[in-house]
């Protein structure tokens, strides 16, 4: 596969991981990942380690953070492709409700993500921690 079959698969997959997390379907958003995935939320909790390690360990995660929001919503700002073309750095926003309190949830966030074999093998996503207040 060339380079830019590459980069329009990398993005592909990543679009398909948003739409999976605006569908509720987050049991399958391991199928889009490395089994030696690194995810890394620099402004995340302090209850929460970084980096996180290994694709089980980051759904345990993902299954748990989805199940305090009703109908979240990823939706897609902008991404930008690079010369590397396992490399794609994206802007994207949310939109949920707490199922805790009923709070609404938003929140904007910038990912950068590298591919390996058409799966995100690292991810880093950039928050506004404030938006969490509403947890």
């Amino acid at each position: 596969m060339n380079d830019e079959a590459r980069r329009a698969a990398n993005r592909s997959t990543f679009e398909a991981v948003l739409a999976t997390i605006t569908r509720g379907e987050f049991e399958q958003l391991a199928d889009y990942m490395t089994d030696d995935l690194e995810f890394d939320l620099p402004y995340g909790p302090d209850f929460l380690p970084m980096p996180i390690l290994g694709r089980e360990t980051w759904n345990q995660m993902q299954l748990a953070t989805f199940a305090m929001f009703r109908g979240f919503q990823n939706i897609p700002d902008a991404i930008y492709e690079s010369t590397d073309p396992d490399l794609l750095i994206a802007e994207y926003h949310s939109q949920a409700e707490v199922v805790r309190n009923g709070n609404e949830y938003r929140n904007r966030y910038i990912g950068i993500l590298r591919f390996r074999d058409g799966k995100i093998s690292h991810w880093r996503e950039y928050h506004d921690p404030r938006a969490t207040d509403a947890l």
